[in-house]
């Protein structure tokens, strides 16, 4: 078995019984290593420790999501529907996170430099090309700076990070997670439109 295939099993396989047992420290790696259908020693020589294998879940995580949104970005879907698959996407990806992931990301300082590379080169980015297109689709104000939405989300990620407890409430809450996510793009929209919208279809509130 190829290297990057026996990460992927046990990645996989991490998740798997995490989100069963909803506690990282509920799953030894030998639970991991026998779901993967590895040896334990496989497990430590691909990740070092329990800590080494979390850090690589989260960044599964956020590629696997950051995909996802990137290709409904690049669509030619209406901006409407590409919120809401966007939002979609993010509430889907929160369930897999747990207190204990929620602790490396906001406390260990290599997950953290992770998370805010893929922020300035990922997340802004695709940010921006929402805001243009959605400026071209005539949804977006056009006379809002793309600028000043950039500080508001930095207000925003870096008082998440700062408060662990309060992030965790709202992963935990799915209706407090997409309130606060509609809130965030909700301000930036000239016409108002159902966030409830079946994907493929554009009902705007009259």
């Amino acid at each position: 078995m190829k290297r990057s295939t026996r990460k992927e099993r046990i990645i996989s396989a991490a998740i798997k019984l995490w989100r069963e047992t909803h506690n990282v420290q509920k799953v030894s790696l030998l639970d991991i290593a026998r779901e993967a259908g590895v040896s334990q020693t496989t497990v430590y020589n691909n990740f070092g420790t329990r800590e080494g294998l979390v850090e690589e879940v989260i960044k599964f995580l956020m590629r696997e999501t950051m995909d996802r949104q990137w290709k409904i970005v690049r669509s030619d879907l209406p901006i409407p529907v590409k919120i809401q698959s966007i939002i979609s996407t993010k509430t889907a990806a929160m369930q897999d996170i747990y207190t204990d992931v929620i602790n490396k990301l906001t406390r260990d300082s290599s997950t953290r430099k992770y998370l805010n590379a893929m922020y300035e080169t990922e997340m802004k980015p695709m940010m921006n090309a929402v805001i243009d297109d959605g400026k071209r689709q005539g949804y977006i104000r056009p006379d809002l700076p793309n600028e000043a939405v950039m500080i508001y989300l930095d207000m925003i990620k870096d008082g998440g990070l700062a408060n662990t407890s309060r992030l965790q409430t709202i992963m935990d809450d799915n209706k407090l997670l997409t309130g606060l996510t509609r809130l965030i793009y909700y301000g930036l929209f000239q016409k108002e439109f159902d966030f409830n919208i079946d994907f493929g279809t554009k009902k705007e509130i009259k």
